[in-house]
């Protein structure tokens, strides 16, 4: 077993029993029939050897302590040197005794006092129980001030009128009175220390010295009444109280040694050793001129009478309380101006906190209308998509239901040749080889159309817009359709001046003009009459295109110009369309900033409308950019800058044109940015998506809380912004938002 584990073992239970076992043994001795001398050295003895065994666990403790280099070796040291120095005293008591000298006063007395005073100056050693700087002055008076009235008070009694025992002389009296005083010093110290210092460690190890202190003053007073009094027959019950010393005393070492050797291994608190420089320096200073003072009033009396001595303690203790007084009310004082700035600076900082509390909480609740404005678009863009989706399901339905008759046709009439195609004259096969042109033709015609259609969809197929006379339109578009007019002998009136113009692309007004027309063809009786008008203004033409047809029921207008009823009507002599001419002819016209809508009434004739500009807008740019680029301008009053995509749009082009914006001059990286998607269309692919990320780390300025306004106008578009916002915001810390018109965008920007 090892030093360290034997220490671990021990419990503070068996060295309390240890010594209630070995005090009992000594007071049993004490009852022996022995002489009054042969007494006093058994008890002497039993207090030596005591003392040497506490001083061996004591070093024991110590050695242990100091190789593990914990931070109560240094306080174990002096324990083990307080009781060594009582060891030596009781060894030199004995031995005077054997030789037939009076061991009072001896060198005897020179140990226990030092023991006394290093017992004093380890307790200020204990880690944890230093007193602050501030304060050495202040305990400095009232150690004073209790040392004095302890020499008030041993004056008093030696005046006192009950005829006091005075065989011995007045310097031993003397020294019997320095014990409790040195005692009444111990006490003192530890009582403001454990109040002072509420380490739970120290307090631990300085309630045990108190109790000791209790102990030793008690005995050490009892002595000084008797033998002021009247001499002791039997001095082992004084004994007592140094045996409850020398316990403690080892009960505050192991204690200390386990507890706050915890402390430090652990890291649980921050504990410190004793710092030279203390007050505890003027400690002996005090107790020296004390004790000189004492010894010119009681030894050489030729100055002095005791009397007037009273007197001039008394005074010296009254002065000493009264600066001790003005002390402590100079401290109060600093305090209270410690703690009116200490209450300043907190409420400075409370102002502080809440001012920046207040701050975020408006961040936070602009923060949560920003999410909410968010969380509704995004509710609006699923529920746009989910339409979407349904138109798309629709259409799938349509075209599967329109694509399988022309083509199942063309299967039966293909097979059927085949098989037979011997068995036919003539006739019969020009008869089946028109059946499969005609199918062909519709089939064909589908899927024109459809593309057509798509290709505006996707952005895709414009041109640059110019101004053109609707005459010359609308004269081309008759020409191309003269067979199927001729066919069933219908009459066209024109009223269209050649001096009315619009400004649009050429070949997507052809394609909305023909189309009508087709239709109007289409449901009008043969000998019947196509009306075509053109009305300008000072910003927009209006073109009609009248028949005395069949017209249309109420309940079908509502479902021309939606995907999800796309329907394919027969004409007034069978002929087939696709369904998608008026989708079509709607996306082309706004498009080209019109509108188009109908007027009919079944069996009197339709009228279809659309309006174009007939001059370039006042808020385009005034100089045409090429395709495939992008344009750039800020607002300095709104703080926002216009980015324009125009044509198709491709990483490289993408990252080419922004770096141009970035570099320019009179750009602003603190401008919110508005990002128009509207004339663009997206060459991109899935793999494209991370190097259009990384374009964005080259952008300037703060990218946190930075605003992107996406204006969108085809689903494919919205697609791409989507795909864009859920990529971007995983990156960056921008806030995207996608919109269908120019204002909402401004509005959310807070333009």
């Amino acid at each position: 077993m090892t030093l360290l584990s034997f220490l671990d073992r021990t419990k503070t239970i068996h060295i309390i029993v240890a010594g209630i076992a070995y005090v009992t043994i000594n007071m049993l001795v004490n009852l022996l029939p022995f002489k009054p001398e042969t007494f006093t050295i058994i008890n002497s003895t039993f207090e030596a050897v005591f003392s040497i065994l506490i001083s061996v666990f004591l070093f024991a403790i110590y050695t242990v302590s100091k190789k593990n280099n914990f931070v109560f070796t240094r306080t174990l040291f002096l324990l083990f040197l307080t009781i060594l120095s009582w060891a030596i005293g009781d060894a030199l008591y004995i031995y005077l005794l054997c030789i037939d000298i009076d061991p009072f006063m001896s060198m005897s007395d020179v140990f226990y006092i030092a023991a006394t005073l290093i017992l004093i100056g380890t307790v200020l050693t204990i880690p944890g129980s230093q007193p602050p700087s501030h304060r050495r002055n202040m305990v400095f008076i009232e150690i004073s001030i209790l040392v004095l009235s302890a020499a008030v008070l041993f004056t008093i009694m030696i005046l006192f009128r009950g005829k006091p025992h005075l065989s011995s002389d007045l310097l031993t009296l003397l020294m019997v009175f320095i014990y409790p005083v040195l005692d009444v010093l111990l006490i003192w110290i530890i009582i403001i220390l454990y109040f002072a210092y509420p380490l739970k460690s120290s307090q631990k190890v300085l309630s045990i010295l108190l109790v000791g202190g209790l102990c030793i003053f008690f005995s050490d007073i009892y002595y000084l009444i008797s033998s002021i009094y009247a001499p002791l027959k039997r001095d082992y019950f004084v004994g007592i109280g140094y045996y409850t010393l020398y316990v403690t005393i080892l009960l505050a070492a192991l204690v200390g040694f386990k507890t706050i050797r915890e402390l430090n291994r652990e890291n649980k608190q921050k504990v410190y050793a004793f710092k030279s420089g203390n007050w505890i320096v003027f400690i002996p200073g005090v107790f020296l001129i004390l004790f000189i003072g004492m010894v010119l009033v009681f030894v050489f009396k030729q100055s002095f009478i005791l009397t007037h001595g009273v007197i001039i303690l008394i005074v010296i203790i009254i002065i000493l309380f009264i600066l001790h007084q003005y002390m402590v009310i100079a401290e109060n004082i600093k305090l209270t101006k410690e703690m009116r700035q200490i209450n300043a600076q907190l409420e400075d900082k409370v102002n502080q906190r809440t001012a920046e509390l207040s701050k975020a909480n408006t961040e936070l609740v602009e923060e949560m209308k920003e999410r909410k404005k968010a969380e509704d678009h995004l509710a609006r863009s699923n529920q746009d998509l989910a339409l979407l989706n349904k138109d798309k399901d629709k259409l799938f339905s349509i075209l599967a239901h329109d694509l399988r008759s022309p083509l199942g046709s063309m299967m039966n009439l293909t097979e059927l040749l085949a098989e037979s195609i011997n068995d036919f004259d003539e006739k019969e096969l020009l008869e089946i080889i028109g059946t499969l042109n005609k199918s062909a033709t519709q089939t064909f015609q589908l899927f024109n159309d459809l593309l057509a259609w798509s290709a505006v969809q996707m952005g895709r197929g414009e041109r640059e817009k110019e101004i053109f006379a609707m005459s010359d339109i609308i004269s081309e578009n008759l020409m191309i359709l003269a067979g199927e007019i001729d066919k069933k002998q219908i009459k066209t009136d024109t009223q269209v001046d050649s001096a009315v113009v619009a400004y649009a692309d050429r070949f997507a007004i052809q394609t909305v003009v023909r189309n009508l027309i087709s239709n109007a063809v289409k449901f009008t009786q043969p000998q019947g009459i196509i009306t075509i008008m053109a009305e300008q203004s000072n910003e927009f033409v209006k073109i009609s295109i009248s028949d005395n047809g069949v017209g249309i029921s109420k309940e079908k207008q509502k479902k021309l110009f939606r995907v999800d009823a796309v329907s394919s009507t027969a004409g007034t002599e069978g002929e087939k369309g696709t369904g998608f001419g008026l989708l079509l002819c709607k996306d082309l016209v706004e498009k080209n900033s019109g509108k188009i809508w109908l007027e009919s009434e079944k069996g009197n004739g339709s009228t279809f409308y659309f309006t174009l500009p007939i001059r370039e807008s006042s808020n385009a740019a005034t100089k045409r950019i090429p395709a495939s680029r992008i344009q750039y301008s800020n607002d300095l009053a709104a703080k926002i800058t216009y980015i324009t995509m125009i044509g198709e749009i491709n990483p490289t082009v993408f990252r080419s044109e922004l770096s141009l914006i970035w570099s320019s001059s009179d750009y602003n990286a603190d401008f919110s940015d508005l990002v128009d998607l509207r004339q663009a269309s997206f060459v991109l692919d899935t793999n494209d998506i991370p190097a259009i990320l990384e374009i964005f780390s080259e952008m300037p300025g703060n990218k946190k809380n930075r605003k992107f306004a996406l204006l969108t106008a085809t689903p494919h578009q919205v697609a791409f912004s989507t795909m864009f916002r859920q990529n971007i915001k995983s990156r960056y810390p921008f806030i995207v938002e996608i919109f269908s018109t120019y204002e909402a965008a401004l509005n959310w920007l807070g333009a």
